[in-house]
């Protein structure tokens, strides 16, 4: 029976939790005293080929026994379907990995094999850059957060980190804009003759 007992914990904890926007704050508890351990997170997308890459390395760590006797749980958010958290963590590319620990979020930022992950983890004590984590977003705040990503991504293809492709979409936009202005200065504004009609009324 006690076999049977280790069996099945050894398999709870190899498990990656796959956290959204509906279970984050009530699994991890991010922001209410994170009671259910330390959390090591992965934001990642499934077109994204590099995470495709870093996710057997991560799997691996899911499966080491120290760190799991160590109370870390190991988790991943896909960012396009849990815009949510992503923007409450202002992730901006993936894969982005962040441990958090005691109220405290703290950026991966090494070669990301299992090796590193593992020794980032074990070394957590002793790590000093923390910052505190994030409250959950509501919508208003979802909203205002989608607004600063899009200006951020906005004024990058205005200045060419983009590419010619980044300018011509800047250029589209300017373009589409003096349209609708236009649009609505016909339809909304009193025309020339309309403003004589009524000086000689």
């Amino acid at each position: 029976r006690n076999l049977i007992f280790l069996v099945i914990f050894t398999v709870s904890y190899a498990e990656i939790v796959q956290l959204t926007d509906a279970t984050f704050e009530h699994q991890t508890q991010a922001s209410t005293g994170m009671t259910t351990g330390s959390w090591f997170v992965m934001f990642k997308a499934e077109q994204c080929g590099v995470c495709k890459k870093v996710l057997p390395e991560f799997k691996l760590l899911s499966e080491d026994e120290e760190i799991s006797e160590r109370g870390y749980i190991l988790a991943t958010v896909d960012v396009p379907s849990n815009r949510q958290t992503s923007s409450r963590f202002n992730i901006e590319g993936f894969p982005t990995l962040y441990l958090l620990h005691s109220r405290k979020m703290y950026k991966f930022r090494g070669k990301r094999t299992y090796e590193n992950f593992k020794q980032f983890l074990l070394d957590s004590a002793d790590l000093s850059e923390g910052i505190d984590i994030p409250a959950p977003l509501s919508e208003l705040g979802l909203f205002v957060k989608e607004i600063q990503a899009g200006s951020r991504d906005l004024y990058k293809a205005a200045i060419g980190e983009h590419g010619v492709v980044g300018i011509v979409v800047v250029l589209l936009i300017m373009i589409m804009l003096f349209l609708i202005l236009g649009l609505i200065s016909l339809f909304f504004l009193p025309s020339k003759s309309e403003n004589g009609d009524k000086k000689t009324n």
